[in-house]
This record gives C-alpha cells, structure tokens and sequence, in this order.
C-alpha cells in the first residue's frame, strides 16, 4: 500500500530542493504502523521554503486520520476555548470594518472554518453573529461538532461549489497539511466573495521561539506527521500576494508554539 508520493520539486516555485535533515517521528502521538518511522525535510534552492520530501496518497491520509488528537475532537471547557477564539473573531471584524458594518445585512455573514477541529472556532463565531460551518476530513470530528447543534461537514473544501460565496474564511493550522499551499488559496480566493477575510494560521519558522526551540533541540514541527510545510512569514506573506490577497494584519496568539495569525482580504 503506497502511503507516500515523492515531490518532484518545490511545491510553491517548482524549483529544486535540497535535503536538510531526517526527523524521527515514532515519538509523535499519532504514529502507528504501517506510518514511515521518519520526516525527511527539504528547502528549495529558489524561494528558500521548507517542505517535506514526501506528501501523503489517499492511502496515507486514511490512515493519518484513523487517529486524532483530543484537541481535534469537541469537548472540553467551552467558555475557555471561547475566551482563545475571541480576539480572532474581534480582530476579522475589525479588519471587515467594524461590528455595525459587518452585522447590518439582512442576512448574517458566513464565516466558513476549513480544517475545523474540535469546533471551538465555529461556535465562537456563532456566539458574534456570524452562520458559522466547519469543514474537517475526520468523521469523528464532524458528528461531535453537530451532536452539539453547530453546522459542521466532512467534506474537502477543494470540492465546494464556487458560486456559494461566503465573507470569511479561517485556515487555523491547516495550510501546513495541505500538499500544495497556492492552488488551495486560489480556490479559497474564489469561494470568498471580494473583500471578504481570510484568516491563516500555522508555525512561523523565522520566529524567536521556533529559533529558541532548535537552539534547545526541542522542537516538536520537525516530527509533525500531519505536516508537509514550515512557512516562514516572508514566504507566506508572498504566496498570499501571489494569489492577490492583500495582507491586513498579523498576530502572535498562543494557541500553539511559535504560532503567526495573518489577515488577509481578498482583493477586488
């Protein structure tokens, strides 16, 4: 069974990579046979951006998802997790132009979560005003989030008809996941209507603490099985812009380590 398919090169220029180092990740928490025993990452020789030499096939991708963290599935203290999500919904809203703005229509504003984990995010949103769905690859995912009375599918948003548009989208540590970065974001640009958020986050490998946390030789995304990409900011700043985001703001949230938050909007 083929769990693995090789890059023929960059996934974000298409240019040359060069091997930087092999990670064992049978010390991850979802690692279980038949996974491969180690990461072998890579950065172009191009863009400067790294990646893993492998992405996973459908096969492997199964049996990634046939196990998942407890922060992947509902549960926990609600108002907690509400308390977290909180200043993202406050900062989209003030990067859509403010709450009287963004909630005087006759409909509520969409706000679609790709990737969206325990739901935490999605009821969050809910709670402001927005019709608020989460999309997740895991079923398990999905069926605890409607136990609950949120929207949630198990769906691939690459499939989702482009003419539902919607006002906001949140990538929270997804875009490293994704095989290829640039056509997700094109199809993201074509989902959200003009001047709608998207919201992105994922681990800045030009940060202080991932830096502090090489330097002490503990840092856990050279393990991350789900992972095939460490952005760096400029790099995703750029992809963004490639794709004719423009970039509204930035923030340091401590949901995870080492984490950036980038606000985008999509341009007319």
């Amino acid at each position: 069974m083929n769990l693995q398919i090789e890059y023929e090169a960059c996934p974000l220029c298409k240019e040359s990579g060069v091997a930087i180092g092999v990670a064992d990740c049978t010390r991850h928490t979802l690692w279980h046979e038949p996974l491969p025993r180690s990461l072998e990452w890579m950065r172009c020789s191009a863009c400067g951006h790294v990646y893993t030499r492998y992405h996973w096939s459908e096969n492997g991708l199964k049996e990634v998802f046939s196990k998942a963290h407890t922060n992947q599935l509902a549960g926990g203290d609600p108002d907690m997790k509400r308390t977290i999500w909180a200043p993202t919904i406050e900062r989209t809203i003030d990067v859509l132009g403010g709450y009287m703005k963004v909630m005087n229509k006759e409909q509520r504003p969409t706000w679609m979560d790709i990737g969206c984990g325990d739901g935490a995010l999605v009821m969050t949103a809910s709670d402001f005003g927005f019709n608020a769905i989460g999309l997740d690859s895991r079923a398990e995912t999905v069926s605890r989030i409607k136990a609950l009375g949120f929207s949630s599918q198990q769906i691939d948003f690459m499939n989702i008809d482009e003419n539902e548009k919607v006002d906001t989208i949140s990538m929270m540590d997804v875009l490293e996941h994704i095989p290829y970065p640039t056509t997700a974001l094109k199809k993201i640009k074509k989902l959200l209507r003009p001047g709608g958020a998207l919201i992105i986050s994922t681990p800045d490998l030009t940060s202080s603490s991932w830096r502090i946390m090489d330097a002490m030789k503990s840092n856990p995304y050279w393990i991350e099985i789900e992972h095939h990409h460490n952005f760096s900011r400029d790099r995703l700043f750029n992809m963004l812009v490639e794709c004719r985001f423009v970039i509204a703001g930035l923030s340091t949230p401590y949901r995870y380590k080492a984490q950036m938050e980038v606000y985008a909007i999509n341009e007319h």
